[in-house]
């Protein structure tokens, strides 16, 4: 009988990054964590494995990954900057300044590093420093988007105001208008604004509203990837039928986000209140079949508004797996613009959040940076996420094109704020934890 073959260590180790980073690309940090823990002597798997601790909040883990991979490969980089995060979070900013200055020194133009090196400075103590690079830090995020002259990347559009659940993290209880639906005309002007200012991405969902719940919804998705638009859609999945999740599958979409979180009746009709699960299931497993094989990426987004996020977030995960749905991303769930008190009061913010704020510092919103939305009357708002009242208005897309409205006093109002990192009276962006970090 021959001796079998033995498996190259090489191949190993290979193997183990290649699957680590598809578990890490499907949030699935722990399993992916445990395998990289199997070449303690690697620096990078150690590397990769300290950078998913840090993700975990296991901060002393971390520390001690980076400070091993620095041991093997002086001068690691990303090393370097990991080992600083981790002793911040640990309350440690005093030890981590040699290692941020360093990274600076080395790479001058990153935000990030300035942000960071900053925030070790405030809790140091070296309050003026810390709020220059805060300063630097902004200005060189802002810096990106005036460089492409202030357009937006992409646009957050509201075909439907009127939403068919109040689900237990969203903002429904700040709603002013609960019905209405943008005209095709409208529409139209939006996809001609888009193509004149090369504008790539349509992201079907802002503010507020079940798209599908639009009743010419499939004839505006036609139109908009006709156009030569990356056009991803956002639904809670409710309004499907066998038919209309058979229409989408075919339409070429760039992506469908179902919006689900648990794993029985109980948990999942507590969260999407006026969902029935049973049903909601069938169509979320019957979307998951039919996009199989065309390029549109289908996945579930679970937005968990719990302290217990991590267990939520594994039994949610751990039951869509089992049937059969495999890309599942878990978030915590936001406070909505400061309309929706979860979480703990950060007095040091001002802001009610489920994260933990306390080492972080409010930046230049991204969204705000790189999209607007655009509601179902026309208004646009400098945020496409939550302003379904239209408080941060900046203009009106029948009258005006957007580039005018990017370069309007009331944008520009709020982009000055965020330079200085003063958002005082501005409504939303001043309670809303979405900028920190």
């Amino acid at each position: 009988m021959k001796k079998a073959k033995s498996v190259s260590p090489r191949l190993d180790r290979a193997a183990v990054l290649a699957r680590s980073e598809t578990l890490g690309a499907t949030q699935r940090l722990e399993e992916a964590e445990r395998l990289l823990a199997r070449f303690p002597k690697d620096a990078e798997c150690v590397f990769r494995r300290g950078a998913l601790l840090m993700t975990l909040e296991r901060w002393a883990e971390a520390e001690a990954c980076f400070r091993g991979v620095l041991t093997a490969v002086t001068g690691h980089f990303d090393s370097i900057t990991g080992l600083a995060g981790a002793l911040v979070e640990q309350g440690r900013p005093a030890e981590a300044l040699p290692f941020l200055d360093h990274a600076v020194q080395t790479k001058p133009d990153a935000a990030r590093l300035h942000y960071f090196r900053g925030v070790a400075l405030e809790e140091t103590g070296w309050s003026a420093e810390g709020r220059m690079e805060m300063t630097t830090a902004r200005r060189m995020l802002i810096a990106q988007a005036e460089r492409r002259d202030l357009m937006p990347r992409e646009v957050y559009v509201q075909v439907s105001r009127r939403c068919n659940l109040r689900c237990a993290m969203c903002g429904h209880e700040a709603w002013k208008e609960t019905s209405g639906f943008m005209e095709d005309a409208l529409f139209d002007r939006i996809l001609e604004q888009c193509a004149t200012h090369k504008i790539p991405r349509i992201n079907i969902l802002a503010a507020q509203g079940e798209p599908m719940l639009h009743p010419g919804i499939f004839e505006m998705l036609d139109k908009a990837v006709a156009g030569g638009f990356d056009v991803h859609i956002v639904t809670n999945g409710t309004p499907f039928t066998p038919e209309r999740i058979e229409r989408l599958a075919k339409m070429g979409l760039a992506s469908i986000q179902f919006s689900f979180a648990g794993w029985d009746k109980d948990s999942y009709e507590k969260t999407y209140i006026g969902s029935k699960f049973e049903r909601t299931l069938a169509n979320l497993t019957a979307m998951q079949a039919a996009v199989r094989g065309t390029k549109t990426d289908f996945f579930v987004k679970a937005v968990v508004a719990s302290n217990d996020w991590a267990n939520v977030c594994r039994r949610t995960r751990t039951f869509l797996n089992e049937q059969g749905i495999d890309k599942v991303f878990a978030v915590l769930a936001n406070n909505f613009g400061g309309t929706v008190a979860c979480g703990r009061f950060n007095e040091q913010h001002g802001v009610w959040s489920l994260k933990n704020l306390d080492h972080h510092r409010r930046m230049p919103c991204r969204v705000f940076l790189s999209a607007v939305g655009i509601l179902c009357d026309g208004a646009v708002t400098a945020c496409a996420c939550y302003d379904s009242n239209a408080v941060l208005k900046i203009g009106d897309i029948t009258r005006q094109g957007l580039d005018e409205i990017r370069h309007g006093e009331a944008f520009r109002r709020i982009l000055e704020g965020f330079r200085k990192g003063d958002m005082a009276g501005v409504p939303m962006c001043s309670t809303c934890d979405d900028a920190f970090g």
